[in-house]
């Protein structure tokens, strides 16, 4: 299973990361947290919760982020459309998905 990131997915993942490093100084935590989020994701991607339009959501345990996901099973990919906080607008990343 390949997993990719959306660009401005990454730039979110980055973003938090050395936020969480700067105030709180945890960010090779929250990294590590996101790794294992991606493990679970590639093991069993059907397991998490669809949010509909074959989007799905893992929500990162201690921290507060959600990754938005899609599986595209024929090419065996998942592409991660954001790394939202949870207090974030909510659907503000769906204008990042393909038509």
């Amino acid at each position: 299973m390949t997993i990719r990131f959306e660009s401005e997915a990454l730039i979110e993942y980055e973003e938090a990361a050395q936020y969480a490093e700067d105030r709180f100084g945890c960010g090779q935590k929250l990294v590590a947290a996101m790794r294992a989020a991606l493990v679970s994701i590639a093991k069993d991607p059907t397991r998490f919760q669809p949010v509909g339009g074959g989007i799905r959501i893992f929500r990162l345990k201690r921290y507060p982020y959600y990754l938005f996901y899609h599986l595209d099973e024929p090419a065996l990919t998942v592409t991660i459309y954001a790394v939202a906080h949870h207090k974030r607008q909510q659907d503000y990343w769906r204008a990042r998905l393909p038509e």
